[in-house]
């Protein structure tokens, strides 16, 4: 299977320790954080991997190169951050002919969750495959209507206190090739971006079957330097209890 992974952004809420150096390279208990997603991509055998970068991508190109893990990494740059569908469309060459996992640079989830929804995915025989956490309010993300398993309505940052749903999508995915018809037709949002939950809203909306799997343990998208530290204390503690 293949992979991609968004890691154009910049970072700006953990200034100024991005001031020099890219998010998913700051060093979280003695590792880089895009480590952690790059062992779970590994983990949920994907050999193929695509990173798209824009905000200090040489620095990320440059420590890694060309291979992690058995994977074949392989660069892209959104020269402009006009959002995750755009960015996802940079490697619509690559990915179009099969089915492909796809996460974000900063997002950090239990590794076990990605070859979890890999088996999920490959049961459920899904047009889409997305994961989710539970939050008080999904305000800050994409609020996920489910019935069982199967999604039926998506919405990329609602305003706060109006959602009726508690779970969130939690950014990780596996796509088979018709999200490509659906990002072609975005529109740019509000914030100006063209956004990828609004293109698997549009797959529910047209009839396809996007299934939605609950990730286990912490997670968290490090967001804050609270957030970071909160984190790394997670990881140190489950590492003495392994």
């Amino acid at each position: 299977m293949k992979g991609i992974i968004l890691a154009a952004g910049r970072g700006t809420r953990l200034r100024p320790w991005t001031d020099d150096k890219p998010k998913p390279l700051l060093n979280m208990a003695g590792q880089p954080i895009l480590n952690y997603i790059l062992d779970g991509f590994a983990a949920a055998g994907v050999n193929d991997l695509f990173i798209v970068v824009g905000y200090l991508g040489d620095a990320m190109r440059n420590h890694y190169g060309s291979e992690y893990s058995g994977m074949r990494l392989a660069w892209l740059e959104q020269k402009e951050l006009l959002g995750t569908g755009h960015a996802l469309m940079l490697a619509e060459k690559e990915l179009n002919g099969g089915d492909f996992m796809l996460g974000f640079g900063d997002v950090l989830v239990d590794h076990e969750n990605y070859s979890a929804l890999a088996d999920f995915h490959s049961r459920g025989g899904f047009d889409a495959s997305i994961t989710l956490n539970e939050v008080d309010d999904p305000y800050a993300g994409a609020a996920v209507y489910v019935d069982g398993d199967i999604v039926t309505k998506l919405i990329e940052k609602p305003p706060q206190g109006e959602s009726t749903t508690k779970w969130n999508n939690r950014g990780l995915f596996i796509f088979t090739p018709v999200i490509f018809d659906e990002v072609r037709r975005l529109e740019k949002s509000p914030r100006g971006e063209y956004e990828l939950p609004t293109a698997v809203n549009m797959l529910v909306e047209s009839g396809k079957r996007v299934g939605a799997m609950p990730v286990t343990g912490f997670t968290s998208d490090v967001g804050t330097k609270e957030e970071f530290e909160e984190y790394e204390s997670y990881i140190i503690k489950k590492r003495g209890s392994g």
